[in-house]
């Protein structure tokens, strides 16, 4: 009788193998040092009382030397795990700015975020501090996240209810700007924002998160007298 050669029982380990174990062990550094992440910061709360939770909560540079390390991840897999280990931080009362600022010739500047999950590009927004107005927090945050200086800042709008769990507020504002150009990448804080644009208003409706561009299609639509 011909004896057939039958395939063995446990394959050797092949490129594919390899590469899932590498995978699967990339992964489960992920999953542990985003815990470590979100445990920190979860200490680091302070008591749930409106006055309190109105202040930042800036990461601690461990956290921050952590979110380095991420960088060898896939974009998509770094941003999901960034954002959930910032969302973990927050407090569940949530005051929030967004600035609409138009350029000297009427163009909107949009920022395109590192770790936002439903669209990334977004008008300069940011957290109010405790005692700052809605002004003095729209500027303070351009300031820090691109180097300008917003002018004419006024309230045109306040949104409440979304976000989730969380009790959330934005504070809307219109303002202008001495450009005609985006700012220079060097001066934008380059672990939060990628890019800086000035866009059309038309372009700006297609290109901003959602949630962002139904509120702009009522700012920046001319309305009728």
């Amino acid at each position: 009788m011909a004896r057939t050669n039958a395939p063995p029982m446990f394959p050797a380990p092949s490129t594919v193998t390899r590469t899932s174990a590498r995978s699967g062990a990339l992964l489960l550094v992920s999953f542990v040092v985003v815990s470590f992440m979100i445990t920190t910061l979860g200490r680091a709360r302070r008591p749930d009382s409106t006055a309190r939770t109105l202040r930042p909560m800036p990461l601690s540079p461990a956290v921050r030397a952590l979110t380095r390390l991420l960088d060898v991840l896939p974009d998509v897999v770094r941003r999901k795990l960034v954002w959930g280990a910032v969302l973990a931080s927050q407090p569940r009362f949530l005051v929030t700015v967004c600035a609409v600022l138009r350029s000297a010739d009427g163009r909107v500047l949009l920022f395109e975020h590192r770790f936002w999950q439903d669209g990334r590009w977004g008008v300069p927004s940011g957290h109010m501090r405790h005692g700052e107005t809605p002004a003095a927090a729209a500027a303070r945050e351009l300031r820090e996240e691109c180097g300008l200086r917003a002018r004419d800042l006024r309230v045109v709008r306040v949104v409440a209810g979304e976000g989730g769990q969380r009790h959330r507020v934005e504070i809307w504002l219109l303002g202008s700007l001495d450009i005609t150009e985006a700012p220079d990448q060097s001066l934008l804080e380059s672990r939060e924002i990628c890019r800086a644009e000035l866009l059309t208003p038309e372009v700006a409706l297609r290109t901003a998160r959602p949630g962002q561009a139904r509120i702009l299609t009522d700012l920046l639509t001319p309305t009728e007298d």
